[in-house]
């Protein structure tokens, strides 16, 4: 396993009482006000993306880095 240092980001934790009143507005045709809460799961997915991108160029630059010989 390779010793990369993971972004630093602040931690999102989503729970099922984020998550419900957003999935119920959503199912009702977007009417009516945004849940509260709708900013944060935003939040929560670009840091997502974000993790995500980062993990896929450092895998990707680790592949194509061939591995130090053992003595």
């Amino acid at each position: 396993m390779n010793n990369v240092s993971p972004i630093a980001s602040s931690a999102l934790t989503i729970t099922a009482a984020q998550l419900v009143p957003t999935v119920d507005w959503m199912l009702a045709g977007f009417r009516g006000a945004a849940p509260a809460d709708l900013s944060a799961l935003i939040a929560g997915g670009v840091v997502l993306l974000l993790h995500a991108g980062y993990n896929w160029l450092v895998a990707r630059q680790a592949a194509k880095t061939p591995a130090p010989a053992q003595s």
